[in-house]
């Protein structure tokens, strides 16, 4: 009886080889299928840039009213504060609010040490402060201070001719709990729209695929005929969905960033949009989406492959299709 010789297991290396061929030759197939998950990422790279964008927008407009409310505040106090001397006392790390609207006093107030100063304004988020207010307002004209912290602590007693103020007070629990309930409710939205267009991209992938194999019956039959493997005939279509998935989702994750710039650009202005993003965000959400385009098209390949690995290869060469 003659023994079975041992199968030949072509390399990894030859497998890409033959993918890459597989997907010039069909290259409009192959360009239908990329559409698909191009497509489907730009979709979900959109709404992940756009709710970034959004975010950046509304922290950058909150600080800049803030800053306005502090200002009109200290214009309450002293009237025009072009040229008016006023002391700036920090204890602490300053917030972003409090550094626009140290920059924008310097801009156009006085702001310095020394005597005659007509208002003192305390900064930073230590609460415990080493000086006193009577030390803080000793040789001003008015012994007035404003102060960013509402729970700040002064060392010493205060005298009764100082007078503290607040710049703002803190949000009601009302509002707390409505901007709570919108964030979930906007959570909600954003992913389930993110689940739909991956499953778009996945059905899309798939059917591609499927498409892909009915066209090659012949040819999965002559290589099984040749000595292919199922492993190799699976590999063939783990590869190309890789190969595709990986374009499409990088020219996807492009498209789906360059558009909601360009689109925000004339509505809030080109330069409030690309001086509030943070790019590091937006870099992170394009390799998650280039990552997760990948692996859904090798996942939506899986089934194709499994069936075409599992074709007779005589009823393979019969088919006419």
């Amino acid at each position: 009886m003659e023994q079975i010789g041992k199968q030949v297991r072509l390399p990894f290396r030859r497998a890409f080889q033959i993918a890459l061929s597989g997907i010039r030759i069909r290259f409009g197939r192959s360009l239908v299928t990329v559409s698909g998950v191009v497509l489907g990422i730009a979709f979900l790279m959109s709404n992940l840039t756009g709710q970034l964008i959004k975010q950046s927008i509304a922290q950058e407009s909150e600080q800049r009213n803030t800053v306005n409310l502090m200002l009109s505040l200290v214009k309450s106090e002293i009237g025009d504060v072009s040229g008016r001397h006023i002391a700036v006392s920090t204890f602490g790390n300053l917030s972003t609010v409090e550094q626009l609207l140290l920059s924008q006093l310097k801009a156009t107030a006085d702001v310095r040490e020394g005597d005659g100063a007509v208002l003192r304004i305390v900064l930073g988020n230590q609460i415990n402060c080493p000086a006193s207010l009577t030390t803080l307002t000793a040789g001003m004209s008015q012994s007035v201070v404003l102060d960013s912290l509402a729970d700040r602590v002064y060392a010493g007693t205060v005298a009764p001719t100082v007078r503290r103020e607040l710049f703002f007070g803190k949000e009601s629990d009302e509002q707390i709990a409505k901007q709570t309930r919108q964030a979930r409710a906007d959570k909600f939205r954003n992913w389930w729209i993110v689940t739909i267009s991956l499953l778009v991209t996945v059905f899309g992938v798939a059917n591609a695929l499927l498409m892909s194999v009915t066209e090659r019956f012949r040819e999965i039959g002559t290589m099984k005929c040749l000595g292919a493997l199922s492993s190799f005939i699976r590999t063939l279509f783990l590869i190309e969905s890789s190969l595709i998935g990986l374009a499409g989702s990088i020219l996807g994750a492009i498209l789906g960033a360059i558009l909601p710039l360009v689109a925000y650009g004339f509505v809030y202005r080109f330069g409030l949009v690309f001086g509030t993003l943070p790019y590091g965000g937006l870099l992170g959400y394009a390799a998650m989406a280039v990552v997760v385009g990948t692996l859904l098209a090798v996942m939506a390949a899986i089934y194709p492959a499994r069936f075409a690995a599992r074709m007779v290869p005589a009823s393979a060469l019969r088919s006419t299709v």
